[in-house]
């Protein structure tokens, strides 16, 4: 929802026309202020990418005054867990393989932020991905027991998105 707040002294709000637009997508919109001056707009089909969103105010004879601010529409990152397979059983000691295929549309794979966490031992690493999108590195102190390892990655907007494994770790 884009807010703004519109007046004009020689004349009520609602002569007033607000229109809304996108220097990507063009114009997203038209509304109504309120008596307060307040105006908005809810729009939900931004391309991907920055925008300038501009809020142009139109009055009786057609004088006009114009705000923008600069927006930007993210995806989320995708990742894929690929090694170890689900439900492997693990010796305990053992240097265990763990990989990941990371993706962004708006960022390089190496700019991504990892975190594995497990279950019952905490995080254990925070090894990242190389510019091919691929995370990989072996871990071998596991307690003994059921583990869920949770990769998270996040992108440079915040946004995340995460993928899991079961695992047993088998004491010796």
């Amino acid at each position: 929802t884009f807010q703004g707040e519109a007046s004009d002294v020689d004349v009520p709000f609602d002569v007033l026309q607000v229109t809304w637009s996108s220097d990507k997508d063009g114009e997203i919109g038209t509304s109504m202020p309120l008596s307060s001056g307040d105006v908005q707009l809810s729009y939900a089909l931004l391309s991907v990418g920055r925008h300038i969103i501009t809020m142009t105010v139109i009055d009786e004879i057609g004088a006009t005054c114009a705000k923008g601010i600069l927006y930007t529409v993210s995806t989320l990152p995708t990742i894929e867990l690929t090694t170890p397979a689900s439900s492997a059983l693990i010796n305990a000691g053992t240097a265990t393989l763990f990989s990941s295929i990371v993706s962004d549309n708006e960022d390089s794979p190496d700019d991504l932020t990892l975190s594995w966490v497990s279950s019952l031992d905490g995080e254990i690493s925070t090894q990242g991905a190389d510019s091919s999108g691929i995370a990989s590195f072996t871990h071998a102190a596991f307690s003994s027991g059921f583990h869920t390892l949770t990769v998270t990655v996040t992108d440079t907007a915040g946004l995340l998105a995460f993928d899991a494994v079961t695992f047993t770790v088998n004491a010796l």
